[in-house]
This record gives C-alpha cells, structure tokens and sequence, in this order.
C-alpha cells in the first residue's frame, strides 16, 4: 500500500479552500497541483496553500504521473466533465455536492467509475463521517431499533442565503441556471443522503415535495435569486419506509433543529446521540440513553470526507460516500423540484 496519495484539484472556489484545510495537515495525502477555468483563482489558491503545480488546462493535470486522484469542486453544472475525463484518465475522484442536477449526469458519472474501475466518492455524503450518523447507521443497520420504518430531518437556519446573508461572493447559489435550486439541493441533499443510509437505502417509490422563495430581505440589485430559501419534502420506499425533511436558508425560526429516527424496538435522536426505549418493567415510560458524548459533527478516528476518501483509496478500499448512493440521492432530488412544480407526488415505483 502507497504511504501518500497524489491529489489534484479541480476548481478552487469556496468549497475547495475546506478540502485544503481537511488535506494540509492529513499526512497520508499530498496536494500535488490544482486547475480551475479561472486561472488567476488557481494562482492565487495554489499561493495561498503552498501548492507547486498550477495547470494550465485540465488533460495536463489529469496525466500527471504523481496524480492519484482529484477532488472536482467545480460549482455543480460543472460536476460531469471533469469528473468523467478524471476516471478515463485512470484518477480516482471524489466529487463535489450535488453530485449531478439530472439523474442522467449521475448515471454517466458513475458507469464511468465502473466501466474505469477507479472509485468515485460524492461529498454529498458527508454526514456519514459523522459520528452520530456513522453510529446511528450502526444501530439502524444491527437491528438493535428493530425494524426501523421512518426517519425525519429539520433544519432551520434563521438567515444564511449563499451570495446574499452568507458568502457574498459566490453569487451561482442564487442562480438556478448555475445551481440547479435552493436550499434544497445545496444543504438539504445532505439530509437526504444521511435519511435514507440509515434507513438501509432503500428504493425510494414516492416523493411529494413543496418550495417557497422570499423568505428575508430580497438580494441586492443588480442580483436577482430564483431558487428556494425553504422545502419540504416526504419520500416513501419500499418496505413501508418513509421519511420527511424540512430544510431552509432562511426562516423566522432557530434553536429547534431535529434529526429522529423510529425503529420497532427503539428511536433515536440527534444533538447529542439519545436513545429512547420502552422502560424493562413499564412499558408505557420511555427510557433515554446517551448514546454518544462527542458532538454529532466529530469525526475524530474516522476522518471527514475528504480524509475518508484519501484514507479509502490508500487502503484499496470502497470510499465511504459511493457514487450509487449518490445516484439515487440525485433521482429523489429530481423529483422533489417536479414534485413542488407541478403541486403532485412523484412516482419512482
């Protein structure tokens, strides 16, 4: 096994900077050269993190000998290009959220990492490396809840629009041509990912979805948002499973996040970790207990989802964040925005 995987990144916006300060003191990985269409942003963040390599275009950082693998970071209309032409070029690739606007570009992606047999991880997935989430899959997938039928998100932020209330220069956020939606898939397609895992990923058969926009002071002229501060969406999937998310940018509403979970034998809740289940001589008490007395957020021992992928790809193994759970996410994505446009449920049956 290798003792340092070569990274390359594509795209050196806002997300990228976060990637670099997982990797700049994470030894097994080495951050060889970056590329970014901007090539004055690449200069500039290759400056800031001491990194050798600035590409002029994309073939001459993906045929780099010393180039394992590259983290696309690009915004996501830009997500299939380079990811596919990374795999082709024999790089692992860990992509960026969303994974891809149209379940199409997923299958694309992903039947590349296949077909290539290199592996593709999607950040989109990065709860997972959470510990709460990583212990409560666990949990879930031992059978300890018994059979667990539901699962529910809430997250509210009370103001924090991208390109508006927060990181005021990256204006794509805003932009459904650039972005693809809102709320929904900027944050909330980490809630989705994380739902359905510790359901067991099951086949989503059913998505109702509702969106509302306006929600705070309007974006300063000249620039103008046309995507969701606020969604709503229930999934259902077979087996009788179901699960709802509530998800916002901005709302009049803080301190009352949730994550539940609902199985047979026990439940479980978020912030921090908490079991409930029947007491052993009265049934009809509930007795909590604290599962975990680390923050949901630690990733300690494990590594995040940059560390994790690094971390995989050294080890032969499969990255923690697949591209087929990723695809899937992308399905139930899609039809919740069709859902909210037309007013109807979505069949996936």
């Amino acid at each position: 096994m290798a003792e340092r995987l070569g990274v390359a990144i594509i795209g050196t916006g806002t997300i990228a900077n976060a990637h670099m300060r997982s990797l700049e003191h994470h030894a097994p990985a080495r951050v060889v050269g970056v590329y970014d269409v901007l090539h004055d942003r690449a200069e500039a963040f290759a400056k800031k993190w001491n990194i050798e390599v600035v590409a002029s275009d994309l073939d001459k950082i993906l045929h780099r000998s010393d180039v394992d693998a590259v983290i696309v970071s690009t915004p996501p209309f830009a997500h299939m290009g380079p990811t596919i032409a990374a795999l082709e070029a024999g790089k692992h690739v860990l992509c960026e959220k969303p994974f891809a606007f149209d379940p199409a570009e997923a299958v694309k992606m992903t039947e590349a990492s296949e077909r290539t047999g290199k592996h593709l991880a999607v950040a989109s997935a990065r709860q997972r490396c959470w510990a709460a989430s990583r212990k409560a899959q666990e949990l879930a997938s031992s059978g300890e809840l018994g059979d667990v039928y539901h699962v529910r998100s809430s997250a509210f932020r009370f103001r924090g629009r991208p390109g508006i209330d927060i990181l005021r220069d990256t204006h794509w956020f805003i932009d459904h041509a650039r972005a693809g939606g809102g709320a929904l898939i900027d944050i909330g397609v980490y809630q989705i990912d994380a739902l359905l895992w510790i359901l067991g990923n099951p086949k989503v058969t059913s998505v109702l979805c509702s969106t509302r926009m306006g929600i705070g002071s309007p974006a300063p002229a000249p620039l103008v948002q046309d995507v969701e501060d606020h969604a709503v969406v229930m999934f259902t999937c077979e087996g009788g499973k179901s699960g709802i998310l509530e998800i916002t940018w901005s709302s009049n509403m803080s301190n009352v996040n949730q994550f539940l979970v609902f199985g047979t034998k026990a439940g479980l809740k978020f912030s921090p970790l908490t079991m409930t289940a029947p007491g052993p001589y009265n049934q009809l008490r509930p007795v909590e207990q604290k599962i975990l007395d680390v923050t949901d957020e630690d990733t300690s021992g494990f590594g995040d989802v940059s560390q994790q992928f690094v971390d995989a790809i050294l080890a032969g193994k499969v990255p923690h964040t697949p591209a087929r759970h990723a695809l899937e996410v992308t399905r139930v994505m899609e039809a919740a925005y069709q859902s909210a446009k037309t007013g109807h449920a979505v069949s996936l049956a």
